[in-house]
Order: structure tokens, then C-alpha cells, then sequence
């Protein structure tokens, strides 16, 4: 193995679990590609839900599992979009994994132990891929937020995210 990868990974890892260093009981994990539509058309409405809902007890990060990301197309992809939270790559599929991801753009909510407290779609502007609505009428993730913000824990809850596909594959001997 490569003593720099493992290093790296290692650092990503302590970062995820201790943050900024700010007592955060939630985070909210944000699987994004800089290729998917969709993830791209979200970009909006994730900056809006972060300058209402962040704060030292909720803590956006966005995760980029393509194995194909690197550090120069996530900074690109955030700067492009002006996100203002942090963007880490998955390539290794830690955080798929661990928090279930299957689709970007799927949102994780979770506590400090990684229990999730929703994971799902944004709110309910496609009805299917390439079907978008008219009419948004359900905003999940800023319901869960503002249920969060106001102290008062939600049930576990899940939608179904809709948009690209997170592959997985096989590492190839080098």
C-alpha cells in the first residue's frame, strides 16, 4: 500500500469525525458529482440551506465518490458553485459505506455516532430523472433542518433521492 494514500485517508477520516473542531451533533453529508445534473441544479438550494441552517450544531460537508474526483476537480466544481461548505472526495467509498449512499444528490443527516436521522432527496423537484416539477411541494432536508434547529430530534425518516448513480467497482493490482 501507498504510505501517502493511507495518510490521506487517514487525515480525511479524523477530519469527518472530529469537523472543524466545533461540537456539531449533526452533519450533513451531501454525496455530489461534478458530472450529475442533477447534483449541479441542487447547488442553489444547498447554498440557501446552508446560510439558514448552519451552525456550530449543524455542519455541512460535501462528498464527491467518483473515483475519478480529485482534490483539483471538487475545488473547481466548489468554486464554480460558490458552496460554501466543505467538499471532500470518497473515491475509497469510506463514507458510501458507511452512511449508505447509493445516488448524487443524497443528503445523510447524522448524529455524532453516524446514526442517520434522514437520508434521501433535497425536496421533491424531480418526479423522475429528466422529470422535473413545476411545483416543488416538499422541502424534506429543510424540514429535517429546521426540525434540528429548533432542538427537537426527528424520527428516522427517508426519501428516495433521485439523480446519478453511484458505481461502485473493483481495485485493479497496480
Amino acid at each position: 500500500m501507498n504510505w501517502r494514500y493511507n495518510i490521506t485517508a487517514i487525515t480525511i477520516a479524523l477530519f469527518l469525525l472530529f469537523g472543524t473542531g466545533l461540537c456539531t451533533p449533526y452533519k450533513i453529508y451531501i454525496f455530489m458529482g461534478e458530472t450529475c445534473p442533477v447534483s449541479r441544479h441542487y447547488t442553489l438550494t444547498l447554498k440557501e440551506l446552508h446560510t439558514e441552517y448552519a451552525s456550530e450544531k449543524l455542519e455541512f460537508i460535501g462528498i464527491f465518490p467518483n473515483r475519478l474526483s480529485t482534490p483539483a476537480t471538487i475545488a473547481a466544481f466548489k468554486e464554480k458553485y460558490a458552496l460554501p461548505f466543505t467538499c471532500i472526495g470518497d473515491s475509497t467509498h469510506t463514507w458510501v459505506n458507511r452512511l449508505g449512499a447509493t445516488i448524487t444528490p443524497e443528503v445523510v443527516v447524522a448524529d455524532t455516532s453516524y446514526t442517520a436521522i434522514y437520508r434521501g432527496r433535497i425536496d421533491n423537484t424531480f418526479a423522475d430523472l429528466g422529470k422535473r416539477r413545476r411545483i416543488v411541494t416538499a422541502h424534506d432536508l429543510a424540514d429535517v433542518l429546521k426540525t434540528l434547529r429548533n432542538e427537537k430530534p426527528p424520527a428516522f425518516r427517508q426519501t428516495q433521492a433521485i439523480g446519478c448513480i453511484i458505481t461502485s467497482w473493483q481495485k485493479t493490482k497496480e
